[in-house]
């Protein structure tokens, strides 16, 4: 096992033995799972922990849900974003392309405005706010909000492969989550990405079951097993973790 670089931990219970301790420094890993299997959690936790256990800060970006609302679901398992963020250890940033008004959902393009492509516009949102809490970690959620913004796939790959490719020069080591089930094709950022981490939720006769497989993990020694996890009062889990040879 190479030990020459600090594995970058996880913080979440199990993971990082199936993955040789951690994820690279300075990579960037997709965490893809259909609705409800777990990646905002995974996210968060990744972040919460980053702060609060290894000094290292972070920035979450949601495209999806207003910042309260992410923030009262973290108070669910005891994590508290709202002292983190005092401190300069986390910075949320709502870039949300639609913002509900009047109880109408209007587009709002300020995000966009005057941009070729809507990638461009968060990376320098990211890169400016990596500098400024010196941050280590990121979290967007979720991408596939913002590739939607696309109809040329060749415009969204090269946007998505610069943001990859702007962060990892950052040295931050980021988590992209994907909304992606096994019907669907496979999505571009696991192209572009070191890793991918597939989350499932599926039923088993008449109770819901919660899996995770680490499917790549460029230049790690990694597991390929499908591990059931657990979602309780203090986040996610990996059940039953088989150590690495």
């Amino acid at each position: 096992m190479d030990s020459t670089y600090s594995k970058v931990k996880t913080g979440i219970p199990g993971l990082d033995s199936v993955i040789s301790g951690g994820f690279k420094p300075g990579r960037t890993i997709t965490v893809s799972g259909p609705p409800g299997s777990g990646k905002t959690t995974f996210g968060l936790q990744y972040l919460y922990s980053g702060a609060k256990d290894f000094d290292e800060s972070g920035i979450y970006v949601t495209m999806s849900q207003n910042i309260e609302e992410v923030k009262n679901d973290c108070k669910s398992y005891g994590w508290d974003f709202d002292n983190l963020v005092s401190q300069d250890k986390i910075l949320m940033i709502d870039a949300r392309p639609f913002k509900i008004q009047d109880e109408l959902i209007a587009k709002d393009d300020s995000l966009f405005r005057g941009e070729q492509l809507p990638f461009e516009h968060l990376t320098k949102l990211l890169l400016s706010s990596i500098k400024r809490i010196e941050a280590k970690r990121v979290v967007i959620d979720s991408i596939t909000i913002l590739a939607m913004q696309y109809s040329d796939k060749f415009y969204l790959r090269q946007g998505l492969q610069g943001m990859v490719q702007a962060l990892e020069n950052f040295g931050v080591t980021s988590i992209i989550l994907s909304e992606y089930s096994e019907s669907d094709e496979i999505p571009l950022e696991w192209f572009v990405t070191s890793g991918i981490i597939q989350l499932r939720h599926t039923r088993i006769e008449d109770t819901m079951e919660r899996t995770i497989q680490v499917t790549k993990m460029r230049g790690i020694k990694h597991s390929e097993q499908i591990h059931p996890i657990d979602l309780n009062a203090d986040g996610l889990q990996l059940l039953h973790p088989r150590l690495m040879p």
